[in-house]
């Protein structure tokens, strides 16, 4: 097929426009696609920053608190720590370096449950079999901070998720609130609680928001919308021929 403008001729072969139209869309789609993750990224984040804003939830007063409305939320309650019982929450990574988070379990006063409270992250030591030194919490009986999902699955280095330390210590690849259930014989909320502000000086806080900002996905659109217009550039100039 040829068309002609202003003295140049484009010819279109069918096999070439065929090959160029099937990535030009695919590029074309790549993009929307992103911009369409950015979006769902933006609306995820402004409902977690509209739940921060409202009231805090008193975790011994409210009834339902096994609810999943209550993610994100700032909340706080009274009770007591489990005395000694403390958990390593293996692979987690904190601006690409490998550590653990400490978490301790936590009795609510005049209520049924317990609920994992995460006191912080710390890299990992130089070698597995050095235990690390954990300060004793006991004597706080109030707990404040942001209520989150259990943080994403490490890796599975062996069948049993338990590991058991000492007396005092277990480590976990990832959380599975049935275990902890039968392993402390209680009854446990089905999410965390981030302390805010951080108790342990040497921890640091890996709280975020529920997913990444989209500022990536923006920057990924931009290239495959760019990767669709250079191709568009080649194709026309492949095609072209100015007429003698």
């Amino acid at each position: 097929m040829r068309k002609y403008i202003n003295n140049i001729q484009f010819k279109f072969k069918l096999i070439p426009t065929l090959v160029f139209l099937t990535f030009f869309a695919l590029f074309m789609r790549l993009g929307f696609w992103q911009l369409d993750r950015a979006e769902q990224k933006k609306v995820i984040n402004d409902q977690y920053k509209s739940r921060q804003e409202a009231t805090t939830i008193d975790l011994n007063k409210e009834s339902e608190i096994n609810s999943d409305i209550f993610l994100w939320r700032k909340a706080r309650g009274n009770g007591s720590f489990y005395v000694e019982k403390n958990i390593l929450l293996d692979n987690q990574i904190l601006n690409q370096t490998a550590g653990f988070n400490i978490i301790t379990p936590f009795k609510l006063e005049g209520s049924p449950w317990s609920i994992l409270v995460n006191r912080g992250w710390q890299p990992n030591l130089s070698t597995r079999k050095i235990i690390p030194v954990i300060e004793s919490i006991s004597k706080l009986d109030n707990i404040e901070g942001h209520l989150v999902k259990f943080p994403v699955s490490g890796i599975k280095l062996g069948e049993d998720n338990i590991e058991v330390i000492n007396a005092s210590m277990i480590r976990l690849q990832r959380i599975d609130i049935e275990e902890i259930n039968t392993f402390y014989s209680a009854q446990f909320l089905p999410y965390m609680i981030f302390l805010d502000p951080i108790v342990d000086q040497n921890l640091i806080s890996n709280f975020s928001l529920p997913v990444p900002q989209s500022e990536k996905n923006y920057g990924y659109a931009f290239q495959w919308f760019a990767f669709a217009f250079t191709l568009l550039i080649i194709f026309l100039r492949l095609s072209m021929k100015r007429k003698s």
